[in-house]
């Protein structure tokens, strides 16, 4: 493990390595110099003091990026999860959120154009017509503020060009995927700058049920197509410059996804249908794209959003940034529970197998609106930052859950026994507001410090209304109760440009997420009682260097995060109930956590053609202290009950991860050119429960993506082969304990395709 005096030590090594830095020869370099907003303001990548991966839109669309998964596979320490279709969990160094109801908040939080995207469903859209994607790692308790206590992910997009611009492209591969994505922008009148954009992707699913194979149980019945896309996205942007010291830029963007699913493969101890009936044995070791399922469900997602941005120059050094956005999440769940994959109820020897069915459905619909009133100023000496801040969001979440039995009759034909159907309606108002400041304060000309501070307020009032769940079909909720926390975060940097070509810095921030209350609750007792804030402290050192004339880019972070008082969801009991009682999840501040580790980017650029890039990440994460929260006790037997979890690793925090791109670009005599990549991508195995039960894992896998292009004479046409995961490899994007086995989700097989792209010049 490393310590605080490891990374002192480090500190110093880092300073001899950038004394030494320099040019060994003068060569054109071609290493792009990115441009990033991380601190409020633009600056060179290489000089910002903070960890942070930045993908231009160019980069994207080079690399085959389409979604925000493709930034998780090629950024360090970050991660990512998909539970259920729509709803993304994201994990930037071991640390995230799984809490699922309408009084919970994420870790790690996506930003659009500086706007807060809270819900996790609000969170998964197609990447198009964007600027950049920045990828802030560690707590950004400071500038970012509300709830980013694990990392920030910052999408920017376009502003509408003063020049006519328009860009087309069209996809076509396996699996029946199409999709179409396109831009206009330019001049609409005097100082007035239009832009539209659209993107639609249609892809069949990858994962089939084996279900036609056993017609004398289910007659007429087939299933496919699981894990499909089906998202059509449309933005809009008004850009005005009334003046020289003002613009004003108004967006809006809508979107909408529909897919099939959930659906998962159980593996592990419990995973395989255990059954008396030989013929319908599920051995799923095989094929991972094949399951036992009767319907896979669906899930459908619509987002609506809208900003409005006004930024005056109030004098040559002060500017007046005011920023109001509503957004509006509206997502519907239908997750069917009728497979024998979640059966224990078999008769033992007989010839009529029994099965658990049943059905859970939920709506979930929030709106939010923020404002953001914010000054900058500065000078050769003095860069400084303050505002307010204000969101208030209003949740409704109402989900029903069903279960009965399935037999199969005389004859094949199922019959049905009724079960319960509980509706539980969750209402959540959340009020968040906060004064931020910052400044840099330049020492001298190459030595320069930060400080800065937030002070937040979080206001959380809920109500609950119905029957929780068919396990506690006779406890009722009404009720409404509500709980307010603050905190105040703090951020130290010490910067120092060693060379031209060598800049390091030294950081403590802290972060802070709000509490909340339960999504899964079968008591009131649980559901009233919330759960209190985490913080987290960072230490970090770094060193981004350039080297040969900007031919080898290297970056090098090191760093130590102490959180406390994390939120786990588990299985609970409360310590009253009697012996033999089933657990429940419940999301309780149960541990703290030490992470530590390192994280290492570079680009080379060896000649003109050729360019190598990738990064490498090394994680040691555990649980410093693991406890049972006071009124409740790990349950009697089953998965997931030992109780203190000290020393386990976190969840989706591998030890190693690392990619490795290449890209050979060849110019032709006939003025085209033609550039070859390929991508390997490794991960270790990741935990996704306290237990680190090895069945309720993602093991590791390596990936590789491949693609060849080639841009006409002209340079207005380009057109595109590429293969994702063209080794076919077999591998899940999250696993679940549940019922002591692992509910995964696999990844897609190889796909392959053809993309053309237009554009004027």
């Amino acid at each position: 493990m490393l310590t605080r005096t490891t990374l002192a030590f480090a500190l110093l090594v880092l300073t001899a390595l950038c004394g030494v830095s320099g040019n060994v020869y003068a060569a054109q370099g071609t290493i792009e110099e990115v441009i990033v907003t991380a601190e409020r303001r633009e600056v060179n990548l290489q000089s910002v003091p903070v960890a942070v991966t930045a993908f231009t839109g160019e980069e994207m669309d080079a690399q085959g990026i389409v979604d925000i998964k493709g930034i998780t596979e090629r950024t360090p320490g970050f991660t990512m999860g998909v539970f259920n279709p729509g709803q993304p969990q994201f994990y930037i160094r071991g640390i995230g959120s799984n809490e699922d109801g309408a009084g919970g908040d994420q870790s790690v939080i996506v930003f659009v154009d500086e706007v807060y995207i809270g819900r996790s469903a609000g969170s998964d859209f197609d990447l198009f017509d964007l600027e950049r994607v920045e990828v802030l790692r560690g707590p950004q308790g400071t500038l970012f503020g509300k709830n980013v206590i694990g990392g920030a992910v910052s999408l920017i997009s376009k502003k509408p060009t003063e020049e006519t611009v328009m860009k087309f492209e069209g996809t076509v591969g396996n699996l029946d995927e199409r999709s179409v994505r396109g831009l206009v922008s330019g001049e609409l009148a005097e100082n007035v700058y239009g832009k539209v954009s659209f993107s639609s992707r249609r892809r069949d699913g990858y994962v089939d049920s084996r279900i036609d194979e056993f017609p004398e149980f289910f007659p007429d019945t087939s299933v496919d197509d699981q894990h499909d896309i089906n998202t059509d996205s449309i933005r809009t942007g008004l850009r005005l410059t009334p003046s020289d010291r003002l613009e004003i830029n108004l967006t809006a963007n809508y979107s909408t996804m529909d897919r099939a699913g959930p659906t998962y493969i159980s593996i592990g101890p419990g995973g395989i249908p255990y059954n008396a009936n030989a013929s319908l044995d599920a051995n799923y070791g095989d094929n991972i794209h094949k399951n036992f399922v009767e319907d896979p469900g669906s899930s459908e997602t619509d987002i609506f959003g809208f900003t409005a941005r006004f930024d005056y120059e109030l004098t040559d050094s002060i500017t007046f940034t005011s920023l109001t956005s509503f957004r509006n999440v509206d997502s519907e769940q239908d997750w069917p529970l009728s497979t024998p994959n979640l059966s224990a109820l078999f008769v033992s020897g007989g010839a009529v197998p029994l099965y658990l069915i049943g059905n859970n459905n939920y709506t979930d619909e929030s709106d939010t609106f923020t404002h953001e009133f914010r000054l900058t100023g500065g000078n050769d000496k003095l860069f400084w930052i303050g505002g307010l801040y204000y969101m208030r969001e209003d949740t409704d979440r109402f989900e029903t859950s069903s279960v009965g039995l399935l037999f199969a009759g005389g004859g094949g034909v199922p019959g049905n026994i009724p079960g319960i159907e509980p509706g539980d309606d969750q209402g959540n108002e959340t009020t968040s507001y906060s004064i931020f400041g910052q400044f840099t304060y330049n020492i001298t000309d190459d030595l320069a410090v930060t400080l800065g501070g937030r002070q937040s307020y979080d206001e959380k009032d809920i109500t609950r209304v119905g029957t929780p769940s068919y396990l506690s079909a006779n406890r009722n909720f009404n009720f409404k109760t509500g709980e307010d926390w603050d905190a105040f975060t703090g951020k130290f940097s010490l910067e120092w440009q060693a060379t031209n070509d060598a800049f390091m810095y030294f950081t403590v921030s802290e972060g802070y997420k709000a509490g909340g209350f339960q999504g899964l609750a079968a008591t009131e007792l649980i559901a009233i009682t919330p759960f209190d804030p985490e913080e987290a402290t960072l230490y970090e050192i770094g060193a981004k260097t350039e080297w040969f004339d900007n031919r080898l880019r290297l970056n090098l972070a090191i760093f130590q995060t102490d959180y406390e008082d994390l939120q786990i969801l588990q299985l609970l009991v409360e310590e009253a109930a009697p012996e033999g009682t089933g657990g429940q999840l419940i999301t309780q501040n149960a541990a703290n956590a030490d992470i530590e580790g390192y994280e290492l980017e570079f680009v080379i650029a060896p000649t003109d053609n050729l360019t190598i890039s990738g990064s490498y990440t090394h994680l040691d994460t555990e649980f410093s202290d693991f406890f049972t929260p006071a009124g409740f006790r790990p349950p009697d037997g089953g998965a997931g009950t030992s109780g203190d979890r000290t020393g386990n690793d976190l969840r989706n925090a591998p030890d190693q991860a690392y990619n490795i791109l290449a890209r050979y670009r060849m110019d032709l005599s006939n003025g085209g050119t033609l550039t070859w990549q390929a991508d390997w991508r490794h991960k270790d195995i990741v935990y996704q429960d306290p237990d680190v039960f090895e069945w309720a894992a993602v093991p590791e896998y390596d990936v590789l993506d491949l693609r060849v292009s080639y841009v006409w004479p002209n340079g207005n046409l380009e057109t595109t082969l590429w293969s994702r995961n063209a080794n076919d490899e077999e591998y899940f994007l999250h696993n679940w304990p549940l019922q002591g086995s692992g509910q995964a989700t696999p990844a897609p097989p190889r796909t392959y395709g053809l993309t053309v792209t237009w554009q004027t010049n």
